[in-house]
């Protein structure tokens, strides 16, 4: 009886030694499968055709804040090929992590990552037309004579007119203070979530705490644009942020910016950002920031 305990006992031992062995080549398997869909991901180029629907995704769920088909595509962008041709062709991006199905029998919508390519690469800025021009320096040389402002009431009117003309939540940081305008805009977007939302609320309702973070980050010479995670503040942290660095009259350096979702329509944002960051720093509004020293 004690040697049939003592060879079970030993043959347990096996087993389990064998069976560790087989979880651990599993284990390791699976990161290396992991590791290499990463770096099949990071070095993924997408073809022409592939880029265009990539780019007619993220435009079309921009706008409709609803998954892009094959079939939506193939109507309105004519391609030249048919649905199936441009199903396999999302299948390859949805492979390299640009794209992915938020749903079974859903169609696809674009990831951070998808994002980033499309601004990176594909996007072009929106010319800004001759009337649109000439309605924001009207609005802007309006502000210069509404009573002589404060430094306060000129913040949060610049957030104000940002806010309205992108549709977004939108923030000032001056010197000696900062404002934020258009949370509506946020919560009237229709993939807005509860959760989500109450994390945008506590960061704009403490502005002043990120402000000395944020203006070390963003005082770069370019508009720059971070999606999701990228900026790295956790309470927005599944929004976007766009932000451009001004130059005061009086030399000192702040930053306008707005926060909106991933499928914010980048193109037309960052360019009318970038051209109210332009008129202010060109001097356009000297005697109403001439306060602010």
């Amino acid at each position: 009886m004690d040697r049939l305990i003592f060879i079970s006992r030993k043959q347990m031992k096996l087993h389990l030694k064998k069976e560790l062995t087989k979880e651990k080549k599993s284990t390791n398997a699976k990161v290396a499968d992991v590791v290499s869909k990463k770096t099949e991901n990071s070095k993924f180029q997408p073809t022409y055709r592939q880029a265009q629907i990539l780019a007619a995704i993220v435009r079309e769920y921009s706008g409709s804040a609803e998954p892009v088909g094959s079939a939506e595509i193939t109507e309105k962008y004519k391609l030249k090929v048919s649905p199936a041709t441009i199903r396999n062709e999302m299948a390859a991006l949805e492979r390299a992590g640009l794209i992915e199905q938020p749903h079974t029998s859903a169609g696809r919508v674009p990831t951070d990552r998808g994002y980033r390519y499309f601004v990176n690469e594909l996007m072009h800025h929106v010319a800004i037309s001759a009337k649109e021009q000439q309605e924001l320096r009207e609005q802007l040389l309006k502000l210069q004579d509404q009573n002589k402002l404060l430094g306060q009431e000129i913040s949060k009117s610049l957030a104000r007119l940002i806010a309205d003309k992108t549709d977004q939540a939108a923030f000032t940081l001056l010197p000696e203070e900062n404002s934020a305008a258009g949370l509506t805009n946020i919560f009237t977007h229709p993939n807005a979530e509860r959760k989500e939302l109450l994390g945008v609320v506590e960061f704009f309702e403490n502005i002043d705490e990120y402000s000395d973070k944020m203006l070390a980050k963003f005082l770069k010479d370019s508009p720059e644009t971070l999606i999701g995670q990228e900026h790295n503040l956790p309470q927005i942290s599944n929004y976007s942020m766009v932000v451009s660095k001004v130059k005061l009259p009086s030399g000192k350096e702040g930053v306008i910016g707005i926060v909106g979702p991933k499928s914010m329509k980048y193109e037309k944002n960052i360019s009318l950002l970038e051209y109210i960051a332009k008129l202010l720093s060109g001097g356009l509004l000297l005697a109403l920031l001439i306060h602010i020293k």
